[in-house]
């Protein structure tokens, strides 16, 4: 490690520690001493990686939205005692449920059990909801929320990939509809790839990789596509903005390409787009500034197709970089001495680029939790025509040092002193090494033999492509070369790496896993396979022996041919495609663990009281700006905690609906209309048209006026020709989108009321903000009478975010929720507390008498909108019985002395209605 980032005291300090997770903060060393420009590149790279935070979640599982805002809300805002035991276990599971990006440990994929009761957690939901929060919840929706939350049926995995043929049932990420099967998905694909021209089919696309597939009302199955029209779109705006303020900073021609064919692929959808961004991606090897945004991963996918979003930006660490360029320089020496066929090598391996770098932001899938080396692209064609680029994250690595010091783990599992000295003299170079072996050459390496499937592998994909780089690099880690090159400073040194690899692969990880639970996390499985498959046969050799906890290698050198052997077995299976024989070995080797062993090691472990899981907090930048308003520095802190960062990025970078496949599907139910739903708009159209030749179009055409457009039908009209007109939420969503007056208000009678909900009432409502009659109609006819309306409107009222709907207007919303609340009130339904009534009272009078005018009015002495509409609301509510008169009496009672007539005016005319209607 080198002098200036040891000096820096920051690094690897805890930050937060909660269930089996510690949170940690690592250092962006040398930033301070970039040059301007690359500061301000990495600045909207990092924003661009920040504003992806709600598509992980929502990818992750479809409730994760609207459980992160029910609990962040809570942990936020909650009003009573929050040191009781149950409070601190729903901080617990706030603090997971971000940490996981979901309700799932982000490892063993295992739905988070809570620490608090149901009873208890409806209590503070209660409480919460008469403080005046979670309004945007309806009875019904917090329900299922709190079902999904407790009951341990209900969406229990994340990723299951121990059913090889009913993966996807089994998983809860949103990648797919809950009722399309793989054997459908499997045959969906196939046929996308038996339509492709025979160049694609050489140069071929990752399929499925930045889609959900979904099945419409008719029973086709189909993408919905990651762009800026489609799903996430409003996120994915975001990012493009940012990635096209970075590209000006580009260091190179090369890597603005990047960056333009990145932002045409978030634009089209298009995954040749995709491919070309990879391209040139990797084909840039001289800037020192880069990053990895988009649909990257597939391990979230049972079937290793569809792409987790993620973030990260970095830049060259020059000085550390030197090893991984020496082994990139060498790339065709390692892969002509690879143990594996001859036939699955390549010939020339081109383009093998390595980095050591500093991460200067993490998001999306690779936060809080990252890896520690990177390599990409994945697909195999690239990688054979133009190379890879491969990265290892030496602040994380460093950070991960600080932490482990004297944890204790080598002195309670390593039962030899020999062993242990091996492992502090050499540990750290090894890990290291092992790293850069396994991203720069071992994914780099061999090639898919002609014509076969680079999906075949199916749900043991990832798991036989780790472990081909795991071996690769095992299997060159005892390599003299590795003393030649100057990478290791002796033949003793590897085995420091194998020593922790096969004790991590066959003891130390278990600590993860709860005791009877199998492995499931690819890397995982990975290293128990081939710590297992070498155990095996060395065992019958007398190369090494695991005595119940205990393990003892007698012969390091011997057991490097039974690595070779298992290499080349597996860049077999991964060059043909043999998914039996894949199986076979995971199977086998890579999920099963003997509970006699877990219990001893689970027993120890917990004696530390470490927790086996890392994660990391981001450094916080800041644009630093001179008196002419330009950009004069980039500043980074590195004080903020755990909960101040996930509340601040829940806020800043909150930009999806709570159900963003609801809005998507609504949207597209909107504008592509199924036969049958034409032929009925069509239908009405045609009435439309025939009342225009009444009486009035008659009388107008006489008088010479050209009469083309429907205009002034009365609602009386409009009422019987929806009577006339079935109830149907898809006709009424297509007629709600059309630009006539007539068909939209028609589409608020038709629309079932039980079948609306939140993010749809939202969006009507702020569609209408600006149409007077139609936000009179739309809440009269339809949001009133919905059974959650109250809640909602008293969520627009209050809340400063609505659901990160961006073209919402605060001013405009607002009147609507008057508008709502006091039709409500006018139809006695208006159900809520106390509580939550004296919120809405002083609410409506701030409305009334806005704080900033200090008891002054605008000089032409007239009532805003607002202020007219909160007088009606005022009015309803009293009518409503002879507590709620008092209330409001009380209320506006300040108003009567005031020095304003206006606001005199207000109290005389509300006082006089309530006087009038004398309720009872």
């Amino acid at each position: 490690m080198t002098g200036k980032t040891a000096k820096n005291d920051k690094a690897g300090e805890s930050v937060a520690r909660f269930a089996d997770i510690e949170i940690l903060r690592y250092h962006v060393d040398c930033f301070d001493n970039l040059p301007l420009k690359q500061k301000k590149f990495i600045y909207y790279l990092n924003e661009a990686a920040l504003c992806g935070r709600d598509i992980i979640f929502d990818q992750n599982g479809r409730y994760n939205l609207r459980l992160r805002r029910l609990f962040g809300t809570i942990l936020k805002e909650y009003p009573g005692d929050r040191s009781v035991e149950e409070f601190l276990a729903i901080r617990e599971y706030t603090y997971g449920l971000w940490f996981a990006s979901g309700i799932h440990h982000h490892y063993s994929s295992d739905k988070f059990t809570p620490k608090f009761s149901k009873p208890y957690f409806k209590k503070v939901v209660e409480r919460m909801r008469n403080e005046g929060f979670l309004y945007l919840f309806g009875e019904k929706e917090l329900a299922l929320l709190t079902s999904i939350v407790f009951e341990p049926d209900l969406f229990p995995k994340k990723t299951d990939q121990s059913d090889s043929v009913n993966a996807i049932e089994k998983s809860s990420v949103n990648f797919y509809d809950e009722k399309i099967s793989q054997e459908e998905v499997e045959h969906f694909y196939n046929h996308q790839k038996t339509l492709a021209a025979s160049e694609d089919r050489k140069y071929p696309v990752s399929y499925g990789l930045n889609s959900r597939l979904a099945r419409n009302k008719e029973g086709k199955i189909y993408e919905q596509r990651y762009s800026v029209q489609g799903l996430y779109a409003p996120a994915i705006r975001h990012i493009v903005d940012n990635l096209t303020k970075a590209a000006e900073y580009a260091e190179t021609n090369t890597q603005k390409n990047a960056l333009e064919a990145l932002i045409r692929f978030y634009k089209t959808g298009d995954l040749k787009e995709y491919n070309t961004y990879c391209i040139e991606w990797v084909k840039d090897t001289e800037s020192r500034v880069d990053f990895i945004n988009g649909f990257t991963e597939t391990y979230s996918d049972p079937l290793c197709m569809k792409g987790s979003w993620e973030g990260l930006v970095h830049f060259k660490d020059m000085e550390s970089s030197v090893r991984t360029k020496t082994l990139s320089n060498h790339a065709k020496w390692f892969e002509d001495n690879a143990p594996i066929d001859p036939l699955f090598k390549k010939k020339n391996p081109v383009g093998i680029s390595a980095s050591v770098v500093t991460v200067a932001m993490l998001a999306g899938d690779s936060y809080p939790a990252t890896p520690i080396g990177i390599n990409l692209p994945n697909a195999d064609w690239i990688r054979a025509r133009y190379g890879s680029k491969s990265v290892t994250i030496e602040n994380i690595h460093y950070a991960y040092d600080v932490a482990k010091r004297a944890n204790g783990m080598d002195r309670l599992f390593v039962p030899d002193e020999e062993s242990r000295l091996l492992l502090e003299k050499y540990g750290d170079i090894t890990d290291r090494l092992h790293t850069d072996l396994h991203e720069c050459l071992g994914h780099g390496s061999g090639r898919l033999l002609e014509g076969t499937n680079p999906d075949a592998l199916g749900v043991c994909a990832s798991t036989i492509e780790e472990a081909r780089a795991d071996l690769f690099a095992l299997y060159f880690m005892a390599d003299k070369k590795m003393i030649q090159l100057g990478l290791l400073p002796d033949q003793e040194a590897y085995k420091a790496c194998y020593y922790r690899y096969f004790l991590n692969g066959l003891i130390t990880q278990l600590v993860r896993i709860k005791l009877g639970d199998n492995l499931e996390e690819a890397h995982m499985k990975n290293r128990a396979l081939i710590a297992n498959y070498v155990l095996e046969k060395a065992e019958k050799k007398n190369l090494m022996q695991l005595n119940g906890i205990e393990l003892i290698i007698n012969d390091y050198e011997k057991i490097r041919p039974i690595i070779g052997e298992l290499l080349a077995e597996v860049q077999r299976i991964k060059s043909e495609g043999d998914l039996p024989a894949a199986m076979h070995l995971v199977e086998k080797y890579g999920t099963k663990i003997d509970k006699k062993i877990h219990k001893k090691v689970l027993d120890l472990y917990w004696t530390l009281n470490i927790a086996p899981y890392k994660g990391f907090v981001n450094p916080l930048y800041t644009l630093a700006k001179n008196q002419e308003g330009e950009i004069a520095d980039v500043l980074v802190c590195y004080e903020e905690s755990y909960e101040e960062q996930m509340q601040r990025y829940d806020a800043g970078y909150g930009f999806l609906s709570l159900d963003p496949v609801s809005v998507y599907e609504i949207l597209q139910d909107s504008f592509n209309p199924s036969e049958s739903i034409m032929a009925q708009a069509n239908a009405l159209r045609k009435k439309l048209r025939l009342a225009m030749d009444g009486i009035v179009s008659t009388t107008m055409r006489k008088k010479g006026l050209d009469y083309k457009y429907n205009f002034g039908l009365t609602r009386e009209h409009l009422l019987r020709l929806a009577k006339e007109t079935p109830s149907s939420i898809e006709l009424a969503r297509y007629l709600w989108n059309t630009e006539v007056r007539e068909l939209r208000i028609i589409a608020t009678m038709i629309m079932p009321p039980e079948e609306l909900g939140y993010s749809e009432a939202l969006s009507m409502a702020i569609a209408a903000s600006y149409h007077t009659e139609l936000r009179e109609q739309l809440c009269m006819n339809l949001l009133s009478k919905c059974s959650d309306a109250a809640y909602w409107a008293i969520s627009w009222l209050m809340d400063k975010k609505n659901d990160g709907h961006e073209q919402s207007n605060p001013s405009e919303l607002k009147l609507t929720a008057l508008m709502l609340l006091a039709r409500i009130a006018f139809n006695g339904s208006l159900h809520i507390s106390n509580e939550i009534l004296q919120k809405l009272l002083l609410e409506t009078k701030q409305i009334l008498i806005p704080a900033e005018s200090k008891d002054t009015v605008e000089q032409d002495n007239l009532p805003s909108l607002h202020q007219q509409m909160a007088v009606v609301l005022l009015k309803r509510i009293g009518e409503m019985n002879r507590d709620n008169s008092k209330r409001v009496r009380i209320i506006i009672e300040s108003l009567k002395d005031s020095s304003s007539d206006l606001y005199k005016e207000f109290y005389h005319d509300i006082i006089f209605h309530l006087d009038y209607v004398q309720v009872d």
